[in-house]
């Protein structure tokens, strides 16, 4: 576990940045006059500056991205709105947070689709560009074209041999009716990395260690737009195909449903539907099929509200060719201690689906014919309180404890060190967690968002928890300076990993320094239709590394202008 003064020693540097500029931001904040932003002005928007090879993710975005803050609409109230996920310990979750990749959309708009153009260039060789083309908002139907690109030509190992680049293009629409709304999507996504994790001096041609993902995917979605009626409904229908340099490729296509009906002011029912059939191939092709169901009841009595079901799940996969039905009960309790304070308890299992894509978002270093089973999770408890404290100010803490089995870990491979592994633990693993969350936002004036988890991990057939952090630790400010000048700024922490060193003379288990990411940007609006930004990320120009042998880039410097018509 990581010590509480190592802790303290490695942050407070990184820290000792935020610190200052929250206080200088919230300073301001107490003197200055708050303008009420009018038509035309900028909507607030996040950027993410690529570093290594996002997250996050939330499409195609890479897992070596970094998640920026919830974007606050600048036509929302005074009135605050809280929802926190439950956090589930996958490292999707985890790898969104530090490794940064592409910097999100920069709408110039307040109000409606809005089309523009984002244009930037930083060290590294780092072209930047991101530009979507929009209809005129109309009350029936939008429509528009995405097109996204971020490339770094030189990395931290041997310069291009390290580089990477990400290029997506997507059509999308949506019409809404009297009674549904229906959209759809339709996107190409290419993602280039090099397996750069070899050791250095070594004689290692470029092109023997590239990698190329390329990936189409169709998506249709369905939702009620009759408010008033009972009965709410939301189908939706994904299809991807993802292929690599090599012989790995899935085929996969995903559908479901989520439905409530209201019995009556106090009951309602509930059911969730969800299907996976894939095609997978690495080399072997395995066909995979995954259906889940969760009918439940939500109803209160004597002050709490019981949401009771159970997810009922079937599949097979590469590990277990056989169908296996599972049954699992769900429950959740809410009871509200004050008007804005609650107080929950959640007792469920189920089945988190693992695909080849979600693997490669996550770490694109996989050595060849990876297995592909599904993680059962046994139990999950959790209890917590959330809720707002004042106005602005909403909370979420609480404790959980959870088991599974087959729960996957990268560990690098004896045979080629600059490649992972997949460990499945066929026996139990448990966690044991505590989190929390804490926001504050002010209309388009100022925000601020606090996350932290602590992580115990305990192995049954794996040895160690490999390349899983102990402590993920986030925090992001900004404040928006007369509606002209917006500055953001963000730290992401991660510490307790893990890994094993095969190319030692002792091979041993090493423990990862902490990662640490420090982030700056502002923007300048120059008129209604134009903005410049300068960003600065890992200012403390560490080379961490998330993952063994992949050390991130340095200080990534980049500026940029953006315009919208």
């Amino acid at each position: 576990m990581l010590k509480i003064d190592n802790l303290m020693g490695f942050a407070s540097k990184s820290a000792l940045w935020l610190v200052f500029l929250g206080m200088a931001i919230f300073q301001a904040y107490a003197q200055e006059k708050v303008f009420v932003p009018q038509e035309g002005e900028v909507v607030e928007g996040e950027f993410v500056i690529s570093k290594e090879l996002e997250i996050t993710l939330p499409a195609a975005q890479r897992i070596f991205q970094k998640v920026p803050p919830d974007e606050i609409d600048s036509r929302q109230t005074d009135e605050l709105q809280y929802s926190f996920k439950s956090y589930t310990p996958q490292i999707t979750d985890i790898r969104t947070r530090l490794r940064v990749l592409k910097l999100k959309d920069e709408t110039l708009l307040s109000s409606g689709p809005a089309s523009y153009i984002t244009l930037g260039v930083g060290n590294y060789i780092t072209p930047y560009l991101d530009a979507a083309l929009n209809s005129t908002p109309g009350k029936t139907s939008n429509y528009g074209l995405k097109v996204h690109h971020l490339s770094s030509r030189n990395g931290p190992v041997d310069k291009s041999n390290s580089g990477d680049g990400h290029s997506s293009i997507s059509l999308f629409g949506k019409y809404i009716g009297g009674g549904a709304s229906i959209g759809g999507d339709l996107g190409y996504v290419m993602d280039k990395y090099h397996f750069y994790g070899y050791d250095a001096g070594a004689d290692v041609s470029r092109d023997s260690i590239r990698q190329v993902f390329n990936e189409v995917n169709l998506g249709v979605n369905i939702q009620s737009n009759a408010l008033e009626s009972p009965l709410q409904y939301d189908i939706f229908g994904k299809l991807h195909n993802i292929a690599d340099r090599y012989d790995a490729s899935e085929l996969a296509f995903k559908a479901g449903l989520d439905a409530n009906y209201l019995l009556d002011d106090n009951m309602s029912a509930h059911l969730g539907l969800d299907m996976l059939f894939a095609s997978y191939k690495n080399p072997d092709k395995i066909n995979r099929a995954f259906v889940r169901i969760n009918p439940s009841f939500v109803f209160e009595t004597f002050g709490i509200t019981l949401d009771v079901g159970v997810n009922i799940v079937n599949h097979n996969d590469s590990l277990h060719v056989n169908n296996n039905t599972i049954i699992y009960p769900t429950a959740k309790a809410t009871y509200a201690l004050t008007d804005n304070i609650s107080a929950y308890g959640v007792l469920e299992g189920d089945v988190e689906e693992v695909t080849y894509k979600n693997l490669v978002n996550e770490n694109p270093y996989l050595q060849a014919n990876i297995p592909l089973t599904h993680t059962n999770k046994n139990v999950d408890i959790r209890a917590g309180v959330k809720g707002s404290l004042v106005q602005y100010i909403a909370f979420d803490a609480g404790v959980r404890s959870a088991l599974y089995k087959n729960m996957y870990f990268y560990l690098n491979d004896p045979l080629a060190a600059n490649r992972f592994q997949l460990l499945y633990d066929d026996g139990t693993t448990s966690l044991f967690q505590f989190y929390t969350s804490l926001s504050f936002f002010k209309n388009n004036l100022v925000g601020s968002t606090l996350s932290a988890r602590f992580n115990a991990y305990s192995t049954k057939k794996v040895s160690k928890a490999w390349h899983r952090p102990k402590v993920e630790l986030d925090y992001s400010i900004w404040y928006n300076f007369y509606n002209k000048v917006k500055l953001t700024g963000d730290i992401f922490i991660l510490s307790g990993i893990q890994a094993f060193d095969l190319e030692s003379a002792e091979p041993a288990v090493i423990k990862l320094d902490p990662s640490i990411d420090l982030n700056l940007k502002i923007d300048y609006i120059l008129s209604e239709k134009y903005s410049v930004f300068v960003s600065a990320s890992n200012l403390l120009n560490n080379n961490y590394q998330v993952y063994y042998r992949y050390p991130s880039r340095g200080l990534l410097a980049m500026i940029g202008l953006s315009a919208s018509f």
